[in-house]
């Protein structure tokens, strides 16, 4: 059983590094793909936008979908065919990149795109119906964070660029993210806890999903769409704004901190885990509402301070909190909502209301018993009959196609803002959604303590 717990967690940490590392390859290229490219610095800040608009489009929907495709055709098979699109979209935008094609490297990154945000939904939905702690989710996406700085572009994509050119540092990207393709695809062959066929639970309503959740759920979402908005959109233009910003030019200096933010997170994200397993320390919407503040004060720190360095490590700090908090609140909830639905299915009686009569749900853990063991045990099993995998895969397909959206939408208005009104403009856009997401978790941390 836990050799089997430590390979499905495996797996799904393997396939998140390699669409990490597929994801940030435009922004890790920057400026000597805007010269390979022949582009002027607004078209170029469109394209790089669009590269990653195509990449977050199709995940706006077919996340959404992947709870149902868990259901008909199983794990394995869905992993199988998302390492397909994901393969095929690394060849089409490497060969593309190498005959100077934009449109070319735009529907590359549509099939990565295709596949690649799937196997973060299977990953967080094995890993929250396997591990107790809903901490967990968050701690291994702060592994993913660190991985992804020591294995992504900061510092030899420049060195490769310079050795021999631009071309040559894609494609050993795209040999880099194959190797890691491969690697997932040894371990679905090993992993005998991930299912190649469809779940014998309960369905999914699929008639009218959007009740299955609570109101907590749905305020989360709101949250995702304004962080994640910030977060996955801030590193299109970092490197850029920090090379003109503070270093005069110099995209390796630039390149070399823009990672600061994302070794932190990954570094901090398992401290912050343990931290947040303390009883006194699970308020995960006053956490929400710390990382906002500081996620703002970092961004305007960058406009006027003369140097990045300080508000860059600010903004690792809150990524990671944000993460751990972000992550630990969603899965609460879905586990909330699941388990209220395996109580129903095993109550002889219709007299007891195993959940509260508003639908609003809770994120606030569960409290200890000198059963904890036993009834662990006994939850994890109910969860299964209840068919709680594919109500948790819903969960995380509808939140990760939210976050997508954002990213789809938020990167062509900061394509326009720059254009129109330079870095200062994009800086500002991620300070109003710090204070917009503020807002919003202050509302949850409201509402939870009433």
């Amino acid at each position: 059983m836990d050799h089997d717990r430590d390979l499905r967690f495996s797996v799904g940490r393997h396939w998140h590094v390699l669409v990490a590392v597929l994801y940030d390859l435009p922004a890790a290229l920057s400026v000597p793909l805007q010269e390979h490219l022949g582009l002027s610095g607004s078209r170029y800040a469109y394209l790089v936008s669009a590269l990653y608009t195509a990449y977050a489009a199709p995940n706006t929907i077919l996340p959404f979908f992947s709870g149902f495709a868990v259901d008909r055709i199983g794990e394995k098979l869905l992993l199988y065919v998302t390492l397909g699109s994901v393969l095929v979209g690394q060849l089409i935008f490497s060969f593309s990149a190498q005959l100077k094609s934009p449109p070319g490297m735009i529907l590359g990154r549509i099939f990565i795109g295709l596949g690649g945000e799937i196997v973060g939904v299977l990953g967080s939905e094995i890993t929250t119906r396997w591990f107790k702690q809903a901490t967990i989710i968050g701690v291994g996406d702060g592994i993913i964070d660190l991985e992804t700085w020591l294995g992504r572009n900061i510092f030899f994509i420049p060195g490769i660029i310079d050795i021999s050119g631009v071309v040559y540092a894609v494609w050993f990207g795209s040999l880099v993210s194959s190797g890691a393709a491969i690697a997932g695809a040894f371990y679905l062959l090993a992993a005998r806890g991930i299912s190649s066929t469809h779940h014998n639970g309960q369905s999914i309503d699929t008639t009218n999903p959007v009740r299955q959740f609570t109101r907590v759920f749905w305020k989360l979402a709101l949250i995702c769409v304004l962080g994640y908005g910030g977060i996955n959109t801030f590193p299109i233009s970092a490197q850029r704004f920090l090379a003109k910003w503070f270093y005069g030019g110099d995209q390796r200096k630039a390149g070399a901190v823009t990672g600061i933010p994302y070794f932190l997170s990954g570094a901090l994200v398992p401290l912050f885990g343990l931290v947040m397993n303390m009883k006194f320390f699970q308020n995960y919407p006053l956490s929400l509402c710390a990382t906002n503040i500081m996620m703002g004060t970092a961004h305007l720190l960058l406009l006027y301070t003369a140097q990045p360095i300080m508000p860059l490590c600010l903004l690792g700090v809150a990524y990671a909190l944000y993460g751990v908090a972000f992550w630990a609140a969603l899965a609460r909830s879905l586990l909330s909502t699941v388990e209220f639905k395996s109580k129903k299915a095993i109550l002889d009686s219709g007299d007891e209301n195993p959940h509260d009569d508003t639908g609003y749900g809770s994120i606030r853990p569960p409290t200890a018993s000198s059963g904890d063991l036993h009834d662990a045990n006994e939850r994890t099993n109910e969860l299964e009959e209840a068919g709680a995998d594919g109500l948790i895969t819903l969960g995380y397909g509808i939140m990760t196609s939210l976050n997508n959206l954002s990213t789809a939408v938020v990167p062509i208005f900061l394509a326009k803002v720059e254009t129109l009104v330079g870095f200062e403009g994009l800086e500002l856009v991620f300070v109003i959604l710090s204070l917009l997401g503020l807002c919003a978790s202050f509302e949850l941390l409201i509402t939870e303590i009433l």
